[in-house]
């Protein structure tokens, strides 16, 4: 009986052109390889390799065979990929924006036995057709989806602050607009949740640990946001100043399948009241895409 492991050898020689190169990428030896080999062509009543002094190669019948073995093992991914998806303890999770991915990873993680992935989406309509084809069990938008066949839940709110060091020209400043904000360098981590005008020079820090300690040790001012302002929890001595303009205020909105809705509702309420703090200590799930 032909194995799955035995079609991944033959896949590892084409790749690797000899057997010990093949046997190293396998962690596995060179005679174990070979064995495994000879099983294969007993099993298929055929020759796939052409045998020389010191070299072998694959013959037609193994090139042919590496074909259909790439498909196998192709297939074998798709259907394990499938049949989690159907898994009722498996959940997708992909959002616009990173915050409600915290919220959701820490509110399912402890109250929940489901195993979940989670992904960082701009691309709207790469979420909604996540959604509607089942690779995502819920997405988050921020705005509702016009479709009959989902829920959509509001379940957070972000709101966007400047921050700067007290001796800044703007530090005292009760609120601010965009507009204000004209020929100022600012430092960010994204833009992809909160939109915000392009007149400004923008300075960009994707990881958090730099971007925090870049600030600490800079009159640079600043984006946060309320809820990175409780999950960082951090005094440092400079001043918070909310931003009026529209465009600095965000609803997020919960979307999935309304069979789901006795499932997800009562732990997306969770989130409203949640201690962002906590969210940091927890491993980060979540994947850009």
């Amino acid at each position: 009986m032909i194995e799955f492991n035995q079609l991944e050898h033959l896949v590892a020689i084409a790749k690797n052109k000899t057997i010990s190169k093949a046997a190293e990428e396998l962690l596995i030896s060179q005679p174990g390889l070979t064995k495994s080999m000879q099983r294969l062509e007993e099993d298929l009543g055929l020759s796939l390799f052409n045998r020389k002094k010191n070299k072998i190669e694959l013959n037609d019948n193994g090139l042919l065979a590496v074909e259909f073995a790439k498909k196998l093992l192709d297939g074998r991914e798709e259907m394990i990929k499938e049949l989690t998806k159907h898994n009722q303890n498996y959940l997708s999770f992909a959002s616009c924006a990173p915050a409600p991915l915290w919220g959701i990873e820490y509110t399912f993680q402890t109250n929940t036995n489901s195993q979940f992935e989670s992904y960082l989406i701009q691309d709207e309509q790469t979420l909604i057709d996540g959604l509607e084809n089942g690779d995502y069990s819920l997405i988050v938008l921020t705005h509702p989806l016009d479709n009959k066949n989902y829920i959509c839940q509001e379940f957070l709110n972000e709101s966007l602050y400047l921050s700067v060091p007290p001796a800044h020209p703007l530090a005292p400043f009760k609120e601010i607009s965009f507009s204000d904000l004209d020929g100022q360098k600012l430092g960010i981590m994204s833009l992809g949740d909160i939109e915000t005008q392009d007149k400004a020079h923008l300075l960009f820090q994707d990881d958090p640990f730099v971007f925090n300690e870049l600030t600490k040790m800079s009159a640079l001012p600043n984006f946060k946001s309320n809820i990175t302002i409780q999950r960082d929890n951090e005094k440092d001595n400079r001043i918070l100043i909310p931003i009026t303009d529209k465009e600095a205020h965000v609803n997020y909105y919960a979307i999935y399948p309304k069979d789901k809705k006795q499932f997800y509702q009562p732990l997306l309420k969770q989130i409203k009241d949640l201690d962002w703090k906590k969210t940091k200590d927890l491993p980060k799930v979540f994947n850009n895409q």
